[in-house]
């Protein structure tokens, strides 16, 4: 069954930009220096973002999948998925 597919390149790069942003985290100068950002630690600060940032990204990869037929090809496979095998029927 030839479906959407979930992963393609410009939703991996969505995704992606938070996550090089985790991984840049002990890297930036101004988290390793004492500053706060509206009364917390920037690295706190930052972190916090890229969790945010994290959770949009993961809705819009979401949002564009069923946009492109994802709902019919989830429920198609749960329709497959929850089908009897020939042993289970009587």
């Amino acid at each position: 069954m030839a479906g959407p597919r979930l992963l393609t390149r410009g939703r991996a790069a969505i995704v992606a930009v938070p996550i090089l942003g985790f991984l840049a985290t002990p890297f930036l100068p101004f988290v390793r220096e004492p500053t706060l950002v509206a009364g917390i630690p920037a690295g706190l600060a930052w972190t916090g973002g890229m969790v945010l940032l994290s959770a949009a990204a993961l809705h819009l990869v979401e949002a564009r999948y069923l946009r492109t037929g994802g709902r019919a090809a989830d429920s198609d496979e749960a329709a497959a998925s929850s089908a009897p095998t020939p042993e289970e029927q009587p």
